[in-house]
Parts: structure tokens; sequence; C-alpha cells
């Protein structure tokens, strides 16, 4: 790994036709605050194409900070259900739309163990809840924006769910609460992410993310942290900390079995005071690369380095307009929405309608 440490200037820097670039949108926890939102990862490849692992609640904040068109987007992966890892779907269905997306937005995302607790289950009932929003914009932006292009796969199954372009994407059973969540392997050009999701230590995660070039796993803060700083009993502090997710020492051993290239921890509040007591307990075990992970962190990865910086991003970013000409002035608007009612309409005081 690189010792380089200055920062990452979005848009000033072309990806390497053989590089992979991944930036953390999203490290905390359920807990939203300014300085971490919840989780998502972006991943960049040097054929052009752009994947987001999870979009939890504020991570897109993040994503626009990037200045990258949502056109640009090939598509979102979901890990699991939970609010911290999907809470952002309506930044990510109707804020890319409107910031510029011409085309369907691309999903996938696991099953369960019955249709509720599916990705396209999911979907259709927040689309239904946001009826009012996507109706009232059809006619104004783009028809194909508008739609979301769902692919649900079995979440008990080990195997491939996306492949083109050569890059192979592929989801295995993760352990978390109950039935439904994945992990997910992304292989290109001989570079390999693996990205654990929420999980606990498993034998699936082992084998599967053996030869990984960058692994990002989740750790929680500590029984101790989260008894003084979150206020949790004993017991409540050592389920969330070591049965729902993965205690800091269990994460160093699970690193220690599959010896990534670089290993990236998440889903802890990373503060001045919590960072080093969780870094030393991840020791207990494991020795090697290690990056604790920060919001806009970023990983530029190639076959003979890797490269670990802060993106610096600007705070009023407007869409990326970059690929408005050839999308947004040209896209069909053929569908229409509902009408205002007349009373309401001749209230106007300059008449538009």
């Amino acid at each position: 790994m690189s010792s380089t440490r200055d920062h990452y200037f979005p848009n000033t820097e072309p990806l390497g036709a053989n590089e992979m670039r991944i930036v953390a949108l999203g490290t905390g926890r359920p807990f939203v605050r300014r300085a971490q939102a919840n989780c998502s990862w972006l991943i960049e490849l040097g054929n052009g194409d752009k994947f987001i692992m999870d979009f939890g609640a504020g991570s897109q904040t993040n994503f626009t900070a990037l200045e990258i068109p949502h056109q640009d987007i090939t598509a979102y992966f979901a890990t699991h259900l939970h609010a911290d890892h999907v809470g952002d779907f309506a930044q990510v269905w109707i804020g890319s739309w409107t910031g510029g997306r011409v085309k369907p937005l691309v999903l996938y995302g696991p099953s369960g163990p019955e249709p509720k607790y599916g990705i396209a289950h999911f979907v259709r009932r927040q689309m239904e809840s946001l009826a009012w929003d996507m109706d009232t914009r059809l006619g104004v932006l783009p028809d194909a924006g508008a739609e979301v292009d769902v692919h649900e796969f079995d979440f008990s199954k080990t195997g491939v769910v996306y492949e083109k372009n050569g890059v192979v994407i592929r989801s295995f059973p993760a352990i978390h609460i109950y039935d439904g969540p994945v992990s997910y392997r992304l292989e290109w050009n001989g570079l390999t992410f693996v990205f654990s999701g929420d999980t606990t230590p498993n034998r699936f995660f082992i084998e599967n993310a053996q030869g990984a070039d960058l692994l990002i796993h989740e750790c929680f803060n500590t029984v101790k942290q989260l008894i003084e700083r979150s206020g949790y009993d004993e017991r409540t502090a050592r389920a969330v900390g070591t049965v729902i997710h993965s205690a800091p020492e269990e994460a160093g051993q699970v690193l220690v079995r599959v010896k990534p290239r670089l290993a990236v921890v998440y889903h802890f509040f990373n503060d001045f005071d919590t960072g080093a007591e969780i870094e030393r307990e991840i020791r207990k075990a494991y020795e090697g690369p290690l990056a604790l992970a920060q919001d806009l962190m970023v990983f530029n990865v190639t076959h003979e380095d890797i490269r670990v910086r802060m993106a610096v991003t600007a705070t009023h970013v407007w869409p990326n307009k970059e690929r408005h000409d050839e999308g947004l002035r040209k896209a069909p608007r053929n569908k229409r929405g509902p009408k205002m009612s007349r009373w309401l309409a001749d209230q106007q005081l300059f008449p538009k309608f």
C-alpha cells in the first residue's frame, strides 16, 4: 500500500484504464450524524462502469459532492433492507431523476424468506408512497427517469448476479439478524473488491473473500463504547455489538483468515477517542494493511499499488450537467401528470395553467 496521503479532488483525475476507485459515501451507524452518513460505497472502474453498493440515509449528499453525473451510474446494489443501508432510496430515485438521469434506475438486491422482505416489494412500496412526487413530475422530466428496473435474486444462493462489460458481481449470504442480507464480490480486470454489508463473522465470507485486493468489512463500536457513549445496558451492548454486528476483535479474526491487500473497516463512529481502541482490538489478531473508514475516503486500486486519500469536495454543488446536452433535452416526455383543479389554478396571481 502506498504511503502517499495527499488529497483527491473530484473530476481532476481521469481514472486509468486498469484502475479501480472506491469512495466511501457513508461509513457510520444507523444514527445519522453530520460526520458520517449511513452506509454507501461508490465503485468506479476504468472501463467506465460505476456502481453504488448500499444507499443509506444521508449518503447521497456525499455522492452529489463528488459532482458525478447521475446518468453515469451503471447500477445500484443493496445488501439488505435496513434503513441505514437503503434509506436514501428517494434520493437515489427522484433525486437522480431531477439531477439529469434520463434512463431507468437499475437496482439489484436480495429476496427474503417471504416476498414482503425482498427488494422488489421494498421498491414497489417506496414508489407507491412517492406517487404524488413521481406523477407531478411526469411531462416535465424525461419519462424513462421514472422507471426502476429491479433485479431480485435469491439471497440464499452463492453465485453471479451481474455480468456485463467484463464485470462480474457475485452475491453470497451474510449473517445479520434474519434471513435476507447478502455480501458482494466484484471482479474486474484481475482486481477484486469485496463488501460485507452487515454481517457477523461467518464461513460464507471467509470463502468468498479470498484474494480480495480491497476488502470492506463491517466493524461496530466496542461493547465498552456502546455502554459509555450510547447509553446501552451491557446486555443490549453485547447483543448489538457482538451478535447483530461484528465486534472489532472478531473483524480482526476475519481479516486474518482472508489476508486482503488492504482491509477497510466501517460501520462504527470513528471519533478521535474511539478509533484507537477499535484498532487495538482488531490488531489483537490482524497485522496486515488496515484503514478505518471515514466518509469521502478514497481508495485507488491498481495491480501495483493501493492509494488512500481523502476527497476535497464543495458544499454548494449543482447537478453535473455534462450529459444534459446529449440526453436531458432530447429524452421523450410523452407521459403526462395530473392536472391541477380549476378552482385552485384560478387563484394564481400570475396564471400559468
